[in-house]
């Protein structure tokens, strides 16, 4: 699967659901995938300016980028969750030929708290500084 496809499929899973309160609901059910506990070689790599305690590492091996993550909050969680399902297994050149815009298109981008968007966002940078 694509980049552009597994964007497309996040944006078709949350657009299944009618309103906000059910959408996030389905990140929270995606953030149970987490462990309860941050790993201990995620610590160093956390989202400042974020309210809740979460870390957010993306890195390329064997020329294909792989990201996780983990948060003591049930939505950056399942955000998480969704960027994992959505960015590992691209190369750099597909990241490069790819508009990133699931967050947009999803309307997520709008419906976040300014915390929670930020947190989002520097996800997103770290992915980009990484593969350009």
């Amino acid at each position: 699967m694509t980049l552009r496809e597994r964007q497309d499929e996040f944006i078709s899973d949350i657009a299944m659901f009618d309103n906000w309160t059910d959408r996030f609901n389905y990140l929270i059910a995606l953030a149970e995938e987490l462990q309860e506990k941050c790993p201990e070689y995620l610590r160093p790599y956390h989202i400042e300016g974020c309210q809740s305690n979460t870390c957010f590492l993306p890195r390329i091996t064997e020329d294909m980028l792989y990201v996780t993550g983990w948060s003591n909050s049930a939505i950056m969680g399942g955000i998480i969750v969704a960027l994992t399902a959505i960015f590992n297994f691209t190369s750099k050149e597909e990241f490069q030929n790819t508009e990133i815009d699931f967050h947009i298109k999803s309307g997520l981008i709008d419906n976040l708290t300014p915390m929670r968007r930020s947190a989002l966002e520097e996800m997103i940078r770290r992915i980009t500084v990484l593969l350009k």
